[in-house]
């Protein structure tokens, strides 16, 4: 029974078929999806309902624009999801762009440094597509991303956008089934119906041959089996799945003997040739038999000789091991023989400067024992400092107190000059000790720069101790001269009054 062109699709496809299939299809989608929101306390991503398109050929082409495919009821509304396009830097003119075009469904514009930048971690990459429901990218930067393709240098570029929203696309694959997004679960039959009938059309023409080359077609969702719509016919008619392909030239045997009997040719020659073709077959199972025998006599020798040159190799080992071992001891007992005069010679040296040091810290113990009698000394003097100055201060309190009082009207008596007290003459006995003492310094500091290993010994202390001696008895005759000294000034200022 024939059926018009009203019922078909394309003229091939019967639409009584697919409003049944997409029927079924969708009421199946919508009891599992039900069933699945009762168990699962997270819905889920809505499931798409796709054209499965089986060809006979295989074609190697791979192209990464995909084509695009018109239908009636776009499966993105930008009026309920956001819609993301991507394009070549400087993002900020292309925004400008849409703007002076008046393009509002737009809600996103991003450049391609700022999707590589802001957009590289995961996290940002998964929030920026839980935002937008569809991206559209520039052509010139499709061979970077997967989105959708958009041409930004037409002149319509309002109509441009609105054609890439409200269709599909189909990607040519290298195999023999491609599948096409043709509408939602979400969508009544009759539109995914509609957009069947739209896309069939342009999904026929982008594929090579057209309908002589297509097998099949079917409809399924995410999750389901493929209701079929269309499959081509078995025989190697017009269209049919072997048409075009040619069978092989050769000829069986069987053919051949049939002919042979046409032409006039006995029973009993066909039984002798039966019997050659028996024998031959016999005889090529001898041979078979007879090599295999031999392959399995040869295995035990083969077997033995590997053997025997696994154990030769393992000998030749282990003795290359023995003498590399051997050499490793010697060259070890070597070393261990070497360095012990080393050790020897290092021992000895660390006890020469041992001694050395030792020596040399009792030369240094006289010059020290002498440079601290000295420093106490000078304490000493800096001690009585302070006493003398209030001795002297006691004095003068006592002198101010014994001068006269002045009468009133009575010429105050002007004090005389006071003459410059002559210190007193050393004797000489003490002169003769100084310049000894000085003569000894110098004599012992010139032997301590000509020989400055030579120290004083301890037979030398009592004569350094003595010179110290006079030192100081030097500067007490000093400070009772002082004394003397001022003791006579005083003495003629109260005079003189």
């Amino acid at each position: 029974m024939k059926i018009s062109k009203k019922e078909l699709i394309d003229e091939h496809v019967s639409l009584l078929q697919c409003r049944r299939a997409v029927t079924a299809l969708l009421d199946h989608a919508t009891k599992f999806q039900q069933e699945k929101q009762e168990k699962e306390l997270l819905p889920g991503k809505e499931q798409h309902v796709w054209l499965q398109v089986g060809v006979k050929k295989m074609y190697p082409e791979k192209k990464l624009k995909p084509f695009k495919i018109p239908l009636k009821h776009p499966l993105v509304d930008p009026r309920t999801s956001s819609v993301c396009l991507i394009t070549k830097d400087p993002q900020r003119e292309y925004k400008d762009l849409l703007e002076s075009h008046g393009i509002r469904f737009i809600n996103r514009v991003v450049g391609i440094t700022k999707l590589k930048g802001k957009f590289k971690p995961f996290e940002a990459r998964r929030l920026l597509l839980q935002e937008n429901g569809m991206f559209l990218a520039d052509e010139r930067v499709i061979p970077l991303l997967p989105p959708i393709p958009v041409c930004l240098t037409r002149k319509d570029l309002k109509g441009e956008l609105e054609r890439a929203i409200s269709s599909t696309y189909m990607h040519q694959n290298q195999g023999t089934c491609t599948s096409i997004k043709i509408g939602t679960i979400s969508q009544t039959p009759d539109q995914v119906l509609a957009n069947l009938q739209a896309a069939l059309p342009s999904i026929i023409k982008h594929i090579h041959d057209g309908w002589e080359n297509v097998q099949n077609l079917g409809i399924k969702t995410n999750s389901s089996a493929s209701l079929p719509l269309w499959s081509c016919p078995l025989g190697d008619d017009e269209g049919g799945r072997w048409s075009g392909l040619v069978a092989g030239d050769d000829a069986s045997e069987e053919s051949s003997l049939s002919e042979e009997g046409d032409d006039g040719e006995s029973a009993d020659e066909a039984m002798d040739a039966d019997d050659d073709v028996v024998t031959r077959t016999l005889e090529k199972g001898k041979g078979k038999k007879r090599a295999a025998e031999k392959e399995e006599a040869t295995k035990p020798k083969e077997q033995a000789k590997g053997e025997n040159k696994k154990r030769a190799a393992e000998e030749e080992g282990t003795k290359g091991k023995k003498q590399a071992r051997g050499e490793g001891k010697k060259r070890a007992a070597e070393e261990a023989e070497v360095p012990i005069p080393k050790k020897k010679a290092k021992s000895e040296s660390k006890k020469r400067d041992a001694e050395e040091e030792e020596a040399e810290e009792e030369r240094k113990k006289p010059k020290k024992q002498a440079k601290v009698e000295g420093k106490k000394g000078e304490a000493e003097e800096e001690a009585k400092k302070p006493r003398k100055k209030a001795k002297v201060e006691g004095k003068k309190g006592e002198a101010d107190e014994a001068k006269p009082k002045k009468a009133k009207g009575e010429a105050v008596a002007q004090p005389q000059k006071a003459s410059k007290a002559k210190p007193a003459p050393v004797p000489e006995s003490r002169k003769a000790e100084a310049e000894t003492t000085q003569h000894a310094i110098a004599s012992n500091s010139k032997k301590r720069k000509e020989n400055p290993e030579v120290t004083e010994t301890p037979a030398s202390q009592p004569a350094a101790k003595k010179n110290a001696g006079v030192a100081g008895e030097k500067k007490k005759d000093k400070v009772a001269r002082k004394r003397k000294a001022n003791v006579s000034a005083k003495e003629g200022l109260l005079g003189s009054r």
